[in-house]
């Protein structure tokens, strides 16, 4: 038994979610791999995984299961016995993580992280700016515990999993019921570089429906990366988050760490210390 994974990574069928890019909702040519999509239709949903067979775990790999607060009753309803796996990253660090990664592709415009933290939210999926919000865990992973069996759910520590990949790994074999003793191959890649953007304003023009396919008619893959390149900088060095700033928001999730711990019988305080 393996598992089967459809080709687009995040289908976000079973949350409600929204985004500033019409090509989000677009139905998904089979043919094509896509990062994200807003699928909305069950029968598009069911053709993602029309290739996977009886011996196939079939997954989803949306992060917006964990935000959306009906996600957890849908995926029971959907399969009661279904699995769930949910990563968890320090609070602090997995906001301002997503403070770089919007920050960088142009999607928030807020020159330092305290900025950002005050500025007006935008609830937008693909834009959103909720850097805090999302990561009060608390809530979040307390909707699957009140909806699924304990022994169905499976937390992944992120701090642990950068430790020791392949043992990570066996874990979450185990807990599907996987074969563990076939080789695993493993593909690391530099977590603490992102490629900053160059030119904001002429990518999102060229994010347009029309421009990308036009694009994508025109140009080989070897021209569409050479376009990339254009666009993005060399791997940059992530800047750390100033002690200060890092000490006041410690204070404020103190609280919400340790409710983590309580239900999750996980010591966050002190892997998160």
């Amino acid at each position: 038994m393996d598992i089967f994974l459809p080709k687009v990574k995040e289908p976000n069928y079973f949350s409600e979610v929204d985004s500033p890019k019409s090509e989000d909702f677009e139905q998904p040519k089979l043919d094509e791999t896509y990062h994200s999509k807003i699928i909305n239709s069950k029968e598009i949903y069911d053709s993602l995984y029309q290739n996977a067979n009886d011996n196939q775990l079939k997954g989803d790999t949306s992060p917006s299961y964990l935000w959306d607060k009906n996600t957890a009753k849908k995926l029971f309803n959907h399969n009661p016995k279904a699995k769930i796996i949910i990563s968890l990253r320090h609070p602090i660090d997995r906001a301002y993580s997503h403070y770089i990664m919007n920050y960088y592709t142009g999607v928030d415009k807020s020159k330092t992280f305290i900025e950002a933290l005050n500025s007006k939210k935008n609830e937008m999926w693909g834009s959103c700016n909720q850097y805090k919000e999302m990561s009060r865990y608390f809530e979040q992973v307390k909707e699957y515990y009140t909806v699924f069996p304990k022994d169905q759910i499976k937390i992944i520590v992120y701090e642990d999993w950068t430790k020791n990949i392949q043992n990570e790994i066996i874990e979450i074999f185990k807990f599907l019921n996987l074969n563990t003793n076939d080789e695993i191959e493993i593909n690391q890649v530099n977590s603490n570089k992102i490629k900053p953007l160059k030119k904001v304003a002429l990518l999102n023009i060229l994010r347009q429906n029309k421009i990308k396919s036009m694009i994508k008619k025109v140009l080989n893959q070897d021209r569409v990366d050479t376009l990339k390149s254009f666009f993005f900088n060399d791997d940059k060095e992530i800047e750390k988050l100033d002690s200060i700033s890092r000490d006041e928001l410690s204070q404020e999730f103190k609280k919400e760490i340790k409710m983590l711990s309580d239900l999750t019988q996980i010591d966050f305080i002190t892997k998160w210390n």
